[in-house]
């Protein structure tokens, strides 16, 4: 499968590495196509660099882009977008607190789907941080969560299958408006660590009956 990425950073890099190792296509697209091409060389493998439109015409497409222009790049790219599965996996944080700019409102991942309304949009891997993903599973460690959110039932089951290809352990979160709470889970994530709790890489969570 061809998959998107748009943009060039650490989540770019790490995912894009994780997808050439399951044997799919990654077109890594920039305002910069040269920046992507480099990140291609680096990723290795089926890894290819180009502008955004040409990343966004793939079946799948990563928004990997800072979160304070997604919604742009986003709007930009709505008409090549059109019925693609589209990641959101931003987060709307800002220092000192790391709380969503967007509390209380639509979610990063809403106000996409809004910009792009032909796509499908799925909320996923925004609870993993990037230097866990770029790592190798140990042997015998439990992979990382990754949250799914959707309103569209089959882009959300695409997008689960593709998480555990990554290695990760995926999650069915529910509709797309859970991207509000998963986001604030991010900012819980971001808050910890600058608080001096390293390992808060990603988060895990586990239903405990009642008794």
């Amino acid at each position: 499968m061809r998959v998107g990425l748009l943009g060039t950073g650490p989540m770019t890099r790490a995912i894009g590495a994780r997808l050439v190792q399951a044997g799919h296509t990654a077109v890594i697209g920039s305002r910069d196509a040269q920046r992507a091409a480099a990140v291609a060389r680096d990723i290795g493998g089926d890894a290819h660099g180009t502008g955004y439109r040409d990343a966004a015409a793939c079946e799948v497409v990563i928004v990997a882009v800072h979160d304070p222009v997604a919604v742009d790049v986003v709007a930009g790219l709505s008409e090549v977008l059109d019925g693609a599965v589209l990641i959101d996996l931003g987060n709307p944080l800002d220092p000192p607190h790391w709380e969503s700019r967007y509390a209380g409102g639509p979610s990063l991942a809403e106000r996409i789907a809004d910009a792009a309304p032909g796509a499908r949009v799925v909320k996923a891997f925004n609870t993993v941080y990037a230097e866990l993903l770029a790592l190798p599973s140990p042997a015998g460690a439990e992979p990382p969560q990754t949250f799914i959110a959707s309103d569209d039932a089959e882009a959300a089951a695409l997008v689960i299958a593709l998480a555990r290809e990554l290695g990760t352990a995926p999650v069915d979160a529910g509709p797309l408006r859970m991207a509000r709470h998963l986001e604030a889970v991010a900012g819980f994530e971001v808050a910890m660590v600058a608080s001096g709790f390293a390992a808060a890489v990603a988060t895990r969570l586990s239903a405990v009956p009642p008794a």
